[in-house]
């Protein structure tokens, strides 16, 4: 009996001893921002964003850790950082402020201390060091210069092809307009071409003139057609079209009234031109006195 407890006794210290090596992380920098080697962080308003393993963000390890961040440029010298803390939204997190605007186009080494504590009490041990690099905002300023430039050559390239494109295809209307003939044999010097090459243009463009000269007149054919549009049956047209056109004839009493009007204006319009008589010789003396 005496043998089995100090078998059980034993078994139940190993797998205590093996449970706590199993579950006890390192506390440790889980990674930055910026991260090592970086060279595209712009120097003004910079801030070291720092992910720990474990909690850092209790008051005690804010007091023992206000110390543990330095910040050198390439010559060497220590540029002023501040600690920042959030221990409800960021617990195991530290954001190191730069309270300057940095160089551009220079190194910077960021480093935090060995004897860096979370809220256990339990340290870093060694050193974490981030080499990173700001950008060289001049030569940023020339490229985005230039990209603006050739943006603004591209707009004018652009414009005056398109208004010379827009006063090509006008010319070239007006001059399907008034039926232009074209010289084929000044044309041919004109643009080097040969006369055959003229004249096949030429033939082309009347045909696609008069094609769509005969798309046109079918369109407007189609838009006086008699449709019917409605339920009903009743008869709807797009246009006003004289009754003959649809194949009628005009009522006996509405041809008589127009004959009759139209004599009766012919008879106004003759008598306003007969010349006015002057009268006898005596009346026109009569007048004169």
């Amino acid at each position: 009996m005496k043998r089995l407890g100090v078998v059980l006794c034993l078994s139940v210290l190993l797998v205590a001893l093996a449970t706590s090596f199993c579950f006890a992380d390192d506390f440790a920098v889980k990674k930055t921002f910026p991260e090592e080697g970086n060279h595209t962080l712009n120097p003004v308003n910079i801030a070291v964003k720092i992910e720990f393993t474990d909690n850092v963000t209790s008051k005690d390890a804010q007091k023992w850790n206000a110390e543990c961040f330095t910040l050198k440029n390439s010559s060497g010298k220590k540029i002023a950082v501040k600690p920042l803390y959030n221990a409800k939204v960021y617990p195991n997190e530290i954001w190191v402020q730069v309270t300057k605007t940095l160089n551009p186009a220079e190194d910077y080494v960021f480093t935090v201390s060995g004897d860096l504590k979370n809220s256990d009490g339990e340290a870093l041990g060694q050193d974490y060091v981030v080499h990173f690099s700001t950008r060289d905002t001049a030569k940023d300023n020339k490229v985005n210069m230039g990209i603006m430039a050739l943006m603004f050559v591209g707009m004018m390239v652009f414009t005056v092809w398109e208004t010379k494109h827009k006063l090509k295809k006008e010319a070239e209307a007006k001059r399907a307009a008034s039926n232009e003939k074209v010289n084929p044999y000044k044309e041919a010097k004109k643009t080097g071409k040969s006369v055959e090459e003229i004249v096949a243009k030429t033939e082309k463009e009347k045909a696609r003139q008069a094609k769509r000269k005969h798309a046109a007149i079918k369109k407007e054919e189609a838009e006086i057609e008699i449709e019917d549009t409605a339920d009903d049956g009743v008869k709807h047209v797009k246009a006003a079209r004289p009754i003959a056109s649809a194949g009628g004839t005009l009522p006996k009493s509405v041809a008589d009234k127009r004959a009759a009007k139209a004599k009766a204006e012919a008879e106004r319009a003759a008598q306003k031109a007969k010349p006015k008589s002057k009268g006898s010789k005596q009346q026109q003396k009569k007048n004169k006195k």
